[in-house]
């Protein structure tokens, strides 16, 4: 059976691996220090989640020969032939086989020339014999070499380094411990090489290049010919106790037990680490543990004490180390005490005692599982343990994510967001409410698309959830999603919003109100049409008082989305009854909106006046400046033609039986004297009264002046008929020419002698004189009107040209005796 490890690296073999290694690595293999190894970093193709690669080419560690050891003058540690080959191999199977929590635990091992399992590689005891040729891989959990971890140490938090310092020492112990009171081994290699640091701040033990067992009689003496071979090649000098120095293995073998070989070396790595300007302790070994490193370097390995008692020293009894070891020991502790310890987490975190690596690589691992295990099984949410240990998970598990995972979105997308639609399906009030009062962080860190599927669809639920104060949470935790929503989701809580506005609670409807008036730019403008002015018309009515102002107020936040019809018919007939509310703030809100909307609207009835007066001046272009005289007096321009003139025409139809007198004409006359010197002259100009008429057209009332008729006309202008015409040369300076009414110029006299036998045709007001020819009637600047002198005779002119457009007749108002023309006809 082929294995799934048959495979290369980087090669064809090398994609059947689960995993996704980087060609590039972050620490090569000719690094000091390294062994011939580079560190890679890598992923599992499953879930993506971050793994290290260490990658041997074999042929590279066959050519690269093993340091000399200075501090022996031994010939033998300057051959050439021994190389790096040898012990690479030695960690390769070693590490595969030893598991614990302090051990770097290897995921995955592979050598490349050897891929089926049918054929396996050499064991330990025929190393030599392996083929070199291809390529060692191991997959191990996320690491780093101890130095990088101690170079990218804050400086400046020397109290916290000193804590993180303290517990990774006492992980490398209880690896040590492990390997001798269980494994009977001895590491032979403990330095710096051979410590790696996880993400999470754990110390793991790694570099079995020598690890042997002590005391078993191998021919030689001592430890295996393997370690007696490599030992002053692969080991650091400093960290070699004196009996290995100097090659007395045999000491070893009769009257040491087995951890007196990596006693010695601990105390010089514990130095090592704790001089490093970034331990955080100046640069010194803490006090309580100088006494025990002199014993720990013993000369003697008789008298070299034991490494388990080393963790009861007071440096190792501080609430970092407490805390991590109780994350270590969680899954196997009481539920009682498990769901006590989560509810003190949080305050931990704010204090600080654990740093943002254990919240990220430890604590939030623990908080998915114990979730997944509890909230993903229905059953178990019945039984109010497990209930309550979730509560417990999820306020830490949004504390975590706000304080560190938020300023890295890719990690927020890597463990958050697989868990939102988990939460969502608990069905427990406090678990929702948990969820919602962090929504705004969901908000900021998903995806549109995973706001409206995995957020905003399950928690619809709230809205129509009997308990009143979680509609209420949803309601307020739904406005920050509702720039993300798509048109279907926005149109479903348009319908819910309608249905909350008739809720018994009196908060909830208040905070529905609002909840629209903020909305209300995300909405489209059939939404809006179809929710806001109802919702605040709906909003004024309620008996609550709060409602009625957060209404009011509303009113005046969306006023841009109504029309000023709207505003005049809908809004304002609802706002007007509250100027009388009996509460006084409503009464004073009613009074700002009205007058805030009274504004717009006066702008829009200015708006409107101006877009009639420029409708009424493009209907009557060039009309304006109809029967404007050539001579010296001027007449001014009627404000309105063909409106005007028609009404005129209906209202003359009526009988006049009334006779002006001369006294009436004088009157007249005085009054268009006051008015200017062309209204004076035209009043001495004035004629007799002219008589009865049964019935007038419009072709009865010539505008500008005396004009003579002509009897074989039909009857002159219709009503339903204007008069377009210019003055010409040699026109009395009444406006008309004699030729526009088909008379000959001969004909003024004629004219003359008419107006002097014409009856005033305002005889009928009893207010108004006859006007003299070239006269105005009111403001209008119309000439007089002349009438025939014969009574019943029919009136003739020229016919007119017909308007292409016919103007409506608008409905006149007949005026009373005493009114005063000299207004304009301001009566229409």
């Amino acid at each position: 059976m082929t294995s799934w490890l048959g495979s290369l690296w980087g090669g064809s073999h090398g994609s059947s691996l689960p995993y996704n290694i980087k060609s590039d690595p972050v620490s090569p293999s000719t690094k000091h220090g390294s062994h011939g190894w580079a560190v890679h970093d890598a992923t599992q193709k499953s879930d993506g989640g971050e793994v290290t690669a260490f990658q041997a080419s074999k042929a590279e560690l066959a050519k690269t020969p093993l340091r000399r050891n200075n501090s022996i003058a031994d010939a033998r540690y300057t051959d050439t032939s021994q190389t790096q080959l040898i012990p690479a191999l030695h960690h390769f199977h070693r590490i595969k086989r030893l598991i614990h929590p302090r051990i770097l635990r290897a995921h995955a091992t592979l050598d490349t020339d050897y891929p089926d399992e049918a054929k396996p590689a050499p064991g330990l005891d025929a190393l030599e014999k392996t083929a070199a040729t291809g390529t060692l891989i191991i997959v191990t959990e996320r690491a780093r070499p101890l130095d990088d971890w101690l170079e990218d140490l804050n400086p400046h938090t020397a109290q916290a380094n000193a804590a993180a310092v303290s517990w990774g020492i006492h992980n490398i112990v209880e690896a040590l411990g492990f390997l001798h009171a269980q494994a009977k081994l001895a590491h032979g290699m403990i330095c710096p090489d051979a410590v790696f640091v996880t993400p999470a701040g754990d110390f793991k033990l790694g570099g079995f290049d020598l690890i042997t067992p002590v005391g078993i009689a191998d021919g030689g003496g001592g430890p295996t010919p393997h370690f007696r071979k490599y030992d002053g090649l692969v080991c650091p000098a400093d960290y070699r106790s004196p009996e290995r120095a100097g090659q007395r293995y045999d000491v070893l073998q009769q009257s040491a037990p087995v951890h007196s070989v990596d006693c010695y070396s601990l105390a010089v790595l514990i130095e090592y680490i704790y001089t490093h300007p970034n331990a955080g302790t100046g640069g010194q070994v803490p006090p309580p543990l100088k006494k025990a490193l002199m014993r720990m370097k013993n000369d003697s390995p008789k008298l070299r004490p034991r490494l388990a008692p080393l963790l009861k020293c007071p440096v190792f009894d501080n609430p970092y180390v407490k805390a991590e070891m109780f994350l270590d020991e969680v899954m196997s502790k009481p539920i009682e005490e498990k769901i006590m310890f989560l509810q003190s987490l949080p305050d931990v975190l704010n204090r600080g005692a654990l740093n943002e690596s254990v919240a990220i690589h430890k604590i939030l691992p623990l908080l998915v599982m114990g979730l997944k295990s509890s909230a993903g099984n229905e059953s178990a949410m019945t039984q109010d343990v497990n209930r309550r240990e979730v509560l417990a998970i999820v306020p830490l598990l949004f504390q975590i994510a706000e304080s560190y995972l938020a300023k890295t979105p890719e990690l927020f997308q890597r463990h958050i967001t697989p868990l939102v639609p988990l939460l969502f399906a608990i069905n427990d009030r406090g678990v929702r409410g948990s969820v919602l009062q962090k929504i705004s962080l969901l908000e900021g860190q998903m995806e549109k698309a995973a706001i409206n599927s995995a957020v905003f669809e399950p928690m619809c639920s709230g809205f129509t959830d009997s308990s009143g104060a979680l509609r209420e949470l949803t309601l307020k935790s739904t406005v920050v999603l509702v720039p993300k929503l798509n048109a279907a989701n926005l149109e479903k809580l348009v319908r819910y919003l309608v249905r909350m506005q008739s809720d018994p609670e009196a908060s909830i409807r208040t905070n529905t109100v609002i909840f629209i008036g903020k909305i209300a730019p995300n909405l489209t403008d059939m939404s809006r049409q179809k929710l806001i002015l109802p919702a605040f018309m709906r909003s004024m009515k309620d008996p609550f008082t709060p409602c009625r102002l957060s209404a009011l107020r509303a009113v005046i936040t969306c006023r841009e989305y109504f029309t000023q019809r709207d505003v005049a018919e809908k809004v304002l007939p609802s706002v007007v009854p509250h100027t009388l509310d009996a509460d006084n703030d409503v009464r004073m809100e009613a009074f700002k909106v009205v007058d805030a909307l009274l504004v717009g609207l006066r702008e829009e009835s200015k708006k409107m006046a101006k877009d009639d007066a420029e409708r009424i001046a493009a209907a009557t272009c060039g009309m304006n400046t109809l029967g404007a005289p050539t001579g010296s007096g001027s007449i001014p321009e009627a404000p309105t033609s063909g409106s005007y003139l028609s009404g005129l025409s209906s209202w003359m139809t009526t009988t006049t039986n009334s006779q002006p007198t001369e006294n009436k004409a004088n009157s007249a006359a005085a009054k268009n004297a006051s008015n200017g010197p062309s209204s004076l002259a035209a009043a001495q100009k004035a004629g007799p009264a002219a008589p009865k008429f049964s019935s007038l057209s419009l072709s009865d009332a010539q505008i500008g002046g005396a004009a003579n008729y002509n009897s074989k006309t039909s009857g002159g202008w219709s009503d339903d008929e204007d008069i377009m015409a210019s003055p010409a040369k040699g026109s009395t300076g009444d406006g008309w020419d004699d030729d526009d009414f088909g008379m000959s110029a001969g004909g003024g006299g004629g004219a003359k002698k008419n107006d002097e036998d014409d009856d005033d045709f305002f005889a009928s007001f009893n207010s108004k004189p006859a006007r003299p020819a070239g006269g105005k009637v009111g403001g209008l600047g119309v000439s007089r009107i002349s009438m025939s002198k014969k009574a019943g005779s029919s009136l003739t002119s020229k016919a007119a040209p017909k308007i292409k457009k016919q103007l409506p007749k608008p409905a006149v108002k007949k005026l009373p005796a005493n009114d005063i023309m000299d207004d304009g006809w301001d009566d229409f």
